[in-house]
């Protein structure tokens, strides 16, 4: 659940992509968030994630930062950690000094950070909402994603602010079908930096007494 959850804030951070049913305003938005997205190789993200609902009385707030190169990427959230290299899944708990290993072709491909910006290119329309600007002068410009098939999905709306100047997103909320509303902040964002192929990849040696469970 936690490895779920933490993979669901991954890859809805920066959604970008549209079906092609959307008005012409959104869509074109959407369509050079995209484009400016294809070229970067890597990136990085410094985000905050907020997860809400107020039937239940739920208001938690966490920091994060996610590092992509290629295929492969690496998750902090919190205590946990999320490494994939390529061919295995590491998902470890700081809490616990525990680790489980998987195979990252078992994992949803909708919760690939890897595939953050083509995953969203089919099955959604699009629709303006506003441009104006934020408290700190940047102009930006928002835009709601409604999945074709909803029934395929948890959630029914998602709501994505771009910065429209650098062609970045900001700030992205997802609102979920059980009530539940998360909105996730990009503190900071690097496109196509230099990531060591040691990011991702898990060293048990730095991890002494970790706990070592292979689920492949």
């Amino acid at each position: 659940m936690k490895r779920t959850l933490l993979l669901t804030a991954c890859s809805l951070l920066l959604a970008v992509g549209v079906h092609a049913q959307d008005d012409a305003r959104s869509k074109a938005i959407m369509d050079k968030l995209l484009a400016k997205a294809k070229a970067w190789t890597s990136f990085e993200a410094d985000f905050s994630s907020r997860l809400q609902n107020t039937k239940d009385k739920l208001d938690v707030k966490q920091e994060g930062n996610m590092k992509v190169k290629g295929r492969k990427f690496r998750l902090v959230l919190d205590k946990n950690t999320i490494i994939n290299d390529g061919s295995t899944l590491y998902t470890y708990n700081k809490e616990s000094n525990e680790v489980n290993l998987s195979d990252p072709a078992e994992m949803d491909q909708e919760l690939d950070p890897s595939k953050l910006f083509t995953q969203y290119e089919n099955g959604f329309k699009s629709s303006f909402v506003d441009e104006k600007a934020d408290a700190s002068g940047t102009v930006v410009q928002t835009v709601k994603l409604f999945p074709m098939d909803p029934s395929k999905r948890a959630y029914h709306t998602v709501i994505i602010a771009v910065d429209k100047a650098k062609v970045e997103p900001k700030s992205i909320q997802v609102l979920y079908k059980d009530g539940n509303q998360v909105t996730y902040d990009l503190k900071k964002f690097t496109a196509n930096p230099e990531l060591a192929d040691a990011l991702f990849s898990f060293d048990k040696g730095k991890f002494p007494g970790v706990e070592v469970n292979d689920m492949r």
